[in-house]
């Protein structure tokens, strides 16, 4: 059975979300880099944790020093962003087009307070605190709540560097456990592929370097440039892009012959290329090696004792 119209628009509306997203959030991580943490910090970009069988959450970053935790959401929506309050969800509008989206202020609070459940669980005890952040200066936000820190990625520095003045509330020993642990979990997570969440069959799904603005195929014109005839748009990145959408709808790892069936390639050395410019993580050898996305790197600066 085909996918339906609203099945792949809800797929595709996906697959652009996370991208935004991951690109908002890599803004973000360039601003908390000016902060002059304390000598003891770890971050974690893309931080998950199961609390149980049926309750997951999912922190943009997740930053921890040994006088707080604090929990940052990134948003990457351009336009102008107007914040409802019943029920609560954010509306944008762009190009006379309304859409809506659920309200980040409410995935804060679940995120707090599925942190605050699994500190209580593992007897640890450190204030916490939550920031949305907006990654472009450009974007307009409307009746924003006053009860939750809001900032643009730019001043969101300045925020941090007022929590860095709270006085330590563990030890080096505890702090080293507390940040362990937390890796711990966030490394046992696996992120569900959109197919698996949308009950997609993957045979269905389009062959072929696709597009990134229509879906349909693109033309290869040289070694790099890709083009639309369809909608008349070029891509000099379309094997890459074409990859990153793979590993969100399908799984976190593919072979290269499964990657020259899906993208119909016949040469190897553009995925070779390719695979090494996204630095992906080769594994095994000859037809059984398989590659995959690296994670997210942790930060990390802590006193030796």
């Amino acid at each position: 059975m085909p996918i339906s119209h609203k099945k792949y628009n809800d797929i595709v509306d996906e697959i652009n979300i996370t991208k935004a997203g991951y690109h908002g959030e890599t803004r973000t991580d360039y601003f908390i880099q000016e902060v002059e943490f304390p000598q003891d910090v770890h971050i974690i970009p893309d931080f998950h944790i199961k609390l149980h069988n049926n309750r997951y959450i999912q922190i943009d970053t997740l930053i921890i020093t040994k006088s707080y935790i604090l929990i940052v959401e990134v948003k990457n929506i351009k336009g102008t962003i107007i914040f409802k309050d019943y029920p609560r969800q954010i509306v944008r509008v762009l190009n006379d087009k309304t859409r809506s989206f659920k309200c980040p202020v409410v995935q804060l609070e679940r995120n707090l307070d599925g942190i605050e459940k699994w500190m209580t669980n593992n007897n640890w005890n450190l204030p916490i605190y939550t920031a949305l952040v907006f990654a472009s200066e450009t974007t307009i936000v409307e009746n924003a709540p006053t009860d939750q820190k809001i900032f643009f990625a730019k001043d969101f520095p300045l925020y941090i560097q007022k929590l860095n003045n709270l006085n330590p509330a563990l030890s080096q020993k505890q702090f080293q456990q507390l940040t362990k642990e937390l890796i711990q979990t966030n490394n046992n997570f696996i992120e569900m592929p959109l197919c698996r969440k949308f009950n997609i069959d993957t045979n269905e799904l389009k062959s072929g370097v696709l597009c990134k603005f229509c879906g349909d195929k693109l033309f290869r014109i040289n070694q790099r440039k890709w083009t639309c005839q369809s909608c008349g748009k070029e891509d000099n990145n379309a094997i890459a892009n074409n990859l990153e959408d793979f590993f969100i709808l399908m799984k976190n790892e593919i072979t290269m012959v499964e990657c020259l069936r899906l993208l119909e390639l016949e040469s190897r050395f553009s995925l070779n290329y390719t695979f090494q410019k996204m630095q992906l993580i080769k594994t095994g050898k000859g037809k059984s090696t398989t590659y995959r996305k690296n994670p997210p790197k942790h930060t990390s600066s802590t006193e030796t004792t």
